[in-house]
């Protein structure tokens, strides 16, 4: 065989080495990278999402990174996306929970819920993450007979007109709750808002 021809052809072998090398490089790095090394921009003290429902879910933390023996508060609310009043009818289609979310002491139907998960989770895979418990303070709560088949949100607001078995509400559709970092490991960790529509919105904090 003509020398030339034999290295020519151990050069087209050695190129498709590397080609393959390169290929599999990205690949490992495209599926590992978000759970090694998380994207910067999940960890934001603010994020929004609009809902197909005509409003839109808030989640505010008070830090991307607390502390041992800081605390973390994570807030969450509903405000309406319409100048004139939306009329949202009631669902049950949680992305998460509401099991083991935080929605709001005393109070049946309330449409959205506040959690935190441990590790490094994204509104694409949080539904493989686990919701820590977050203590309820000791309270007898009255007997509710019904739960909202609607909510008529005041414009721009997160101010909701709601029935109860004939008898209207005004809620006020946020919820927020603290935690110590003494009861969290050191690590990264998740924020989550979930509603009854099915949205999910998340953040991400670091405790060390």
């Amino acid at each position: 065989m003509d020398p030339d021809d034999v290295a020519y052809k151990k050069s087209v072998r050695n190129m498709s080495l590397v080609l393959a090398a390169i290929v599999m490089a990205v690949f490992v790095s495209l599926a590992v990278s978000p759970y090694v090394f998380p994207a910067a921009n999940t960890f934001q003290p603010s994020v929004s999402y609009d809902s197909a429902f005509g409003f839109s879910l808030h989640l505010t933390i008070n830090s991307t990174s607390v502390p041992l023996g800081g605390g973390i508060s994570v807030a969450g609310w509903m405000n309406s996306s319409s100048s004139s009043i939306n009329n949202i009818t009631a669902s049950d289609r949680w992305g998460i929970g509401p099991a083991g979310l935080w929605t709001r002491i005393c109070t049946s139907g309330w449409p959205l819920g506040l959690g935190i998960m441990a590790g490094h989770f994204t509104e694409d895979n949080v539904t493989f993450g686990t919701l820590t418990p977050i203590p309820q303070p000791l309270v007898q709560c009255p007997v509710q007979a019904a739960t909202p088949g609607y909510f008529l949100l005041g414009p721009r607001s997160s101010r909701a007109l709601v029935d109860l078995n004939g008898v209207p509400q005004y809620w006020v559709l946020q919820s927020s709750f603290s935690l110590s970092t003494g009861q969290l490991a050191p690590g990264t960790y998740t924020a989550v808002i979930a509603d009854e529509w099915g949205d999910v919105v998340t953040t991400n904090f670091a405790v060390a």
